[in-house]
């Protein structure tokens, strides 16, 4: 017969630091978290894959020599106090049950450092003096010596390298140096947001790819950083990170929400980068919801979700002067066609991004090119706007503001409808009724449709019918509907649309995510013409007084030329015309 039998202290101790640490990488996180509470700002971590050998290094605040001995022991902590990465305890405990511990530190009230080796049971074995400097060095080797199943794999350096991007998103001020097997893997020096963290990880990015929000409440500090849904996006939502209180975490009620905003505008099987750093009191986050302390429950969360949908559409509404790191392009390959090579001025800051707006600037309507681009002209320089993706966003997002359903004041009828499609249209609640063989007649209909005329309105029923969802059938709707390419265009038709798409919520992409409109900086005109140069308006002039003064880049760089002014008197510095920087 099977009798139950209590487990020993052993094994008790064993299940609970094989809950907690279960990789290289958790044993790699418990360390690191002890180096940021302990206040560090400099951290070094080595490692040694294929030896499961492990060191983390800080200059915080050490250790006291008193308090050595029971450092290691169970039950033991120094997080009561400031819980600041949630209290789990025991973390070095547990390291001493799955392999061999060993700590090199020093506080500020000792006169030199020490060095300590500790047992299984984390009992102290030997201290002695050693000389360090402030801080700590903890090495923990031969990692799962006693586990073999956890040594059935080597560990790899994928999940190791996120861990290490994670944390040091969550604690920008930090500098790392990470080194495997005495190679260096990863180098960060500190910065002062997510963003200079960021592009540190990821040098490819263009900083105009990229929008920042830091907001600060009573309750919740946020601080968020995402790419543009038309210039960056993943094929994984690997990019999709969370961090609550300096710990990045599993937080799927808010990944929903940031995977809700960003549905059509990415395209199809395409994930976006966005980076959310949520700071909340410690009342009200309980970390209890899983050992490694990878997920957690928040207070208030429907109030949490709401904040960051907000956020997240105020920061895809785009701002004035944003520049397009397409256009660069454009220009640098115009120049790669030319005799001649335009070095970039040194004194402009491409990482400088102005200030949230949480609208478009007004544009006007210039031309259309090819019965397709509404040439359009901006504070900052021109766009190109697609007519058809533009004319799409704004039908979209009219058909998701306007869908409730109203009875038309003519008789609507359908022919040739499959069960299938029935089926479809009763599920959106449109209620088809039999008119007659293969005949049915609707009674109600979205009430966004009421603005096309009946063919128009027909055919986009029976759009309805081939899709299997509502977002589907809505952006299916949107697409037949829109303006099509070839159609031209008044000026007043063109800056009707401008308008209409100017209003919309997410104006970078299509609701199949192409992007709707091509940015040309007049900073990027200047550089391809190889000048520089700025229009100011002689003070207390009336219309047409404006004064262009032009820098030449090839003469003297300190001769002017006027290209047009219509009065002498507007170029005295005195009225505050002043060449632009070289």
């Amino acid at each position: 017969m099977l009798k139950i039998q209590p487990l020993t202290p052993e094994r008790i101790a064993q299940m609970a630091a094989g809950e907690v640490i279960d990789s290289l990488a958790a044993a790699l996180r418990e360390l690191l978290e002890n180096a940021l509470d302990a206040q560090a700002s400099r951290i070094q971590v080595e490692l040694w894959l294929q030896r499961w050998q492990i060191r983390v290094g800080d200059n915080g605040e050490g250790i006291p020599a008193s308090e050595l001995e029971q450092v290691a022991r169970r039950h033991t902590s120094s997080k009561l106090s400031h819980p600041s990465l949630g209290f789990r305890g025991e973390a070095l405990h547990s390291l001493a049950q799955l392999g061999s511990l060993t700590i090199q530190t020093r506080h500020g009230v000792d006169p030199h450092g020490w060095r300590a080796t500790y047992n299984r049971d984390g009992e102290l074995l030997h201290q002695q003096p050693a000389a360090t400097a402030l801080g700590t060095v903890v090495t923990v080797t031969n990692l799962f010596g006693e586990w073999p199943l956890r040594r059935q794999e080597l560990p790899q350096t994928r999940p190791i390298l996120t861990l290490l991007q994670n944390v040091a998103l969550a604690h920008p001020a930090v500098s790392w140096q990470v080194h495997q097997d005495r190679r260096l893997l990863l180098s960060l020096w500190p910065g002062k947001t997510l963003q200079d963290i960021l592009l540190q990880l990821l040098p490819q990015l263009d900083p105009s790819d990229l929008r920042y929000l830091s907001i600060q409440q009573q309750e919740a500090d946020w601080e968020i950083l995402l790419g543009l849904p038309d210039r960056l996006h993943r094929p994984r939502p690997d990019w999709i990170r969370l961090a609550v209180n300096g710990r990045f975490v599993q937080f799927p009620e808010l990944q929903r929400v940031i995977q809700s905003v960003f549905h059509h505008t990415l395209p199809r099987h395409r994930h976006p980068l966005a980076v959310v750093h949520l700071r909340l009191p410690p009342e009200q986050v309980d970390w209890n919801r899983h050992p490694a302390k990878s997920e957690l429950y928040v207070h208030e969360l429907a109030t949490r979700q709401e904040q960051l949908r907000h956020y997240l559409h105020s920061l895809l509404s785009p701002g004035s002067g944003q520049a397009s790191r397409r256009s660069v392009h454009l220009i640098r390959a115009s120049e790669a066609k030319q005799t001649y090579r335009i070095s970039p001025n040194p004194a402009q800051n491409p990482s400088t991004q102005p200030a949230l707006t949480g609208s478009l600037p007004p544009l006007k309507a210039l031309a259309q090119l090819h019965h397709i681009y509404i040439l359009t002209e901006h504070p900052q320089g021109l766009w190109l706007v697609e007519q058809h993706l533009a004319h799409e966003r704004v039908r979209y997002e009219q058909l998701q503001q306007h869908w409730q359903l109203v009875e038309p004041n003519f008789p609507l009828t359908l022919e040739g409808l499959s069960p299938q499609a029935l089926q479809q249209l009763e599920h959106l609640g449109l209620e088809p009724e039999p008119f007659g063989p293969h005949i049915h007649v609707l009674r109600r209909i979205p009430l966004a449709l009421l603005q096309e005329d009946p063919q128009g309105i027909q055919g986009s029923l029976l759009e309805l019918s081939r899709c299997e969802d509502l977002p589907s059938a809505q952006v299916a709707v949107a697409c037949r509907g829109a303006l099509r390419n070839g159609i031209p265009l008044t000026l007043e038709q063109m800056q009707r649309l401008l308008d209409a798409w100017q209003r919309t919520l997410n104006p970078h992409t299509c609701p199949h995510g192409r992007p709707v409109y091509l940015a040309l900086a007049e900073t990027d005109l200047a550089r391809y013409f190889r000048r520089r140069w700025s229009i100011c308006d002689r003070p207390g002039a009336g219309q047409g007084a404006g004064s262009l003064l032009e820098l030449d880049s090839l003469g003297d760089r300190f001769a002017t030329q006027v290209r047009q002014t219509t009065d002498a008197s507007a170029l005295r510095p005195k009225d505050g015309i002043k060449p632009s920087p070289l």
